[in-house]
């Protein structure tokens, strides 16, 4: 994977519908392309309770902090309506990566 080196997983359940969830996704797209270090961003759901995460890869881990403490990610909880004692963030430094596929 080209210069990853960093992932944030931040895991979460919401307020919204899973239709008003997936809309405020789609909107953010565009927005998230724009995060300065940003390789990857997965919206990934756990099917079992319904909570959704956002998987994020980092050329650096300079670069998943700078994201972690900008004003963008500070409104994750109200743009997502997430329930807050549902939040669980984590990471993670990339130690092994299987196909190494550039990103464009």
């Amino acid at each position: 994977m080209k210069n990853a080196e960093a992932v944030l997983l931040v895991k979460f359940k919401s307020t919204f519908n899973s239709e008003k969830l997936l809309n405020v996704c789609q909107r953010d797209l565009e927005t998230f392309r724009d995060v300065p270090g940003l390789i990857q961003k997965y919206y990934i759901a756990e099917e079992g309770t319904g909570a959704l995460s956002g998987f994020y890869i980092f050329e650096t881990k300079s670069a998943r902090a700078a994201f972690w403490n900008s004003d963008l990610a500070k409104t994750i909880p109200a743009r997502y309506g997430v329930i807050p004692e549902s939040l669980r963030v984590e990471q993670y430094d990339m130690a092994i990566v299987l196909n190494n596929v550039e990103y464009a």
